[in-house]
């Protein structure tokens, strides 16, 4: 096997140097972690000086503010190339250098999927909206959609987690007919008229949250994350401190980025290093996958989507050949534009398993499938390794992938619970398993 080409960043920045508000630094570091790089270090000086010819240090007896950083990372060469542009942007005074380099040995406790020297706090989201129990479900709504949020957690006068509101405690209350998903895709007019009739709606965050919900510590391992995940099939965990305050959320997503990275750094820059035992899709994909033809009509192909947990279709061929996926947000985009004003809501009722009525009928008495459904598919095959399919969604942000065979028909579908389990169960943290996964959120 040819060896991945690698090459050194580095980059020289003041420590002062900032942008927005921000640090140019933590700008850089979130970049490279986004783009899915390894590892990153960034190196203080204790003196030296750049191209205005000022020396800083703090050997000094005026210690300055404004000592040199060097921010470095090894990565494969075609990433790093991809990501210069960016980083130029950011890196107005300073300097950007790669140096070919040699990576000899990836030190990992094999068989060990989560970094062990990495705890919950190292990946968590730190900027965190959260609500108080008097807040009204009309904010709590208007801020999931600014933020493009799933769920928010509910915190005391004290910061200590209470509750949590999800997009399924909001639908199971009757405060909205339509999940978060579908509002978003709403024309704007629409989607403020429906946040208006919540916005009337007399419900606090108090009455409408699940109360006492999990929650991990911040100290915490990333196994110890992803088991709790895995065992309460939930999508995000609020992070707390000790003394039980949120102090960031945690994601399903989150846990497998950095598992992906930590693929990144032991395979890709030193081929043939293994970090899980054999286990492959086959091992943990579900079987019973909803499928529809191109020609199923429109409203047979949303019934069908509406009666799996997993909101999605699979289009195939006559020989099961994977042709096309649906969700019931593509239906939405798709299927009813233009609409008449009001249509696309009842539609998006419809979809959010509310009544059809007669004039949705006739929408889409003409449209098929084919009209709606998102082809070509990115499919994975029976003994694609987990690893490798843990790293194929989180570069193309894919929740869900097809499995076929090697003629291309589809045997199965994986998504990203079933991959975390996977990855516990080659951990030797808990057994496989094959549970179905919600819809997404």
């Amino acid at each position: 096997m040819e060896q991945t080409v690698t090459q050194q960043l580095w980059i020289y920045i003041d420590e002062g140097d900032s942008l927005q508000g921000r640090t140019i630094a933590s700008r850089i570091v979130d970049t490279l972690r986004a783009a899915g790089a390894p590892g990153v270090t960034v190196f203080r000086g204790v003196g030296g000086y750049g191209t205005h010819g000022v020396f800083h240090s703090d050997l000094l007896v005026d210690i300055p503010s404004r000592l040199p950083l060097v921010i470095t990372c090894i990565d494969r060469s075609d990433r790093l190339q991809r990501l210069l542009p960016k980083l130029s942007e950011l890196v107005q005074e300073g300097l950007i250098v790669l140096s070919p380099v040699q990576v000899v040995k990836v030190g990992r406790r094999v068989g060990s999927a989560f970094p062990p020297h990495l705890t919950v706090a190292d990946v968590m989201s730190r900027d965190v909206a959260s609500v108080h129990l008097a807040t009204s479900v009309g904010d709590l709504v208007r801020l999931l959609l600014e933020r493009g949020l799933r769920a928010v957690p509910v915190v005391d006068d004290h910061h200590h987690v209470v509750g949590i509101v999800t997009d399924g405690d909001l639908l199971q209350r009757g405060v909205s007919q339509l999940p978060l998903h579908l509002q978003q895709l709403l024309p704007g007019a629409e989607r403020a008229a429906h946040l208006a009739a919540i916005a009337a709606r007399p419900e606090r965050a108090a009455d409408v949250m699940t109360p006492n919900p999990k929650t991990i510590n911040v100290t915490a391992s990333l196994a110890q994350a992803a088991l709790v995940m895995t065992e309460c099939d939930h999508k995000r965990l609020p992070v707390v401190d000790n003394d039980g305050r949120l102090v960031g959320m945690i994601s399903r997503s989150d846990l497998l980025q950095t598992v992906a990275n930590s693929f990144v750094m032991a395979t890709d820059l030193l081929p043939g290093t293994s970090l899980t035992s054999a286990k492959t899709v086959g091992e943990v994909m579900i079987r019973d996958v909803p499928t529809v033809k191109p020609e199923t009509p429109l409203a047979e192909t949303l019934d069908r989507i509406l009666s799996t947990p997993r909101r999605r279709v699979v289009v195939i061929d006559d020989d099961r050949r994977v042709i096309g996926i649906i969700s019931d947000g593509d239906i939405l985009r798709r299927a009813m534009r233009p609409a008449a004003p009001g249509l696309l809501q009842r539609f998006a009722i419809w979809i959010g398993s509310g009544a059809r009525s007669p004039e949705l009928e006739l929408a889409l008495k003409d449209h098929t499938a084919a009209d709606v459904m998102t082809s070509p598919v990115l499919t994975v095959n029976p003994e694609t390794p987990i690893t490798a399919a843990v790293e194929l969604m989180i570069e193309r942000r894919i929740k869900r992938l097809p499995v076929v065979d090697a003629q291309g028909r589809l045997v199965g579908m994986v998504g990203r619970a079933a991959l975390l389990g996977a990855l516990l169960a080659a951990d030797g943290t808990v057994p496989q398993t094959g549970k179905e996964e919600s819809p997404s959120t």
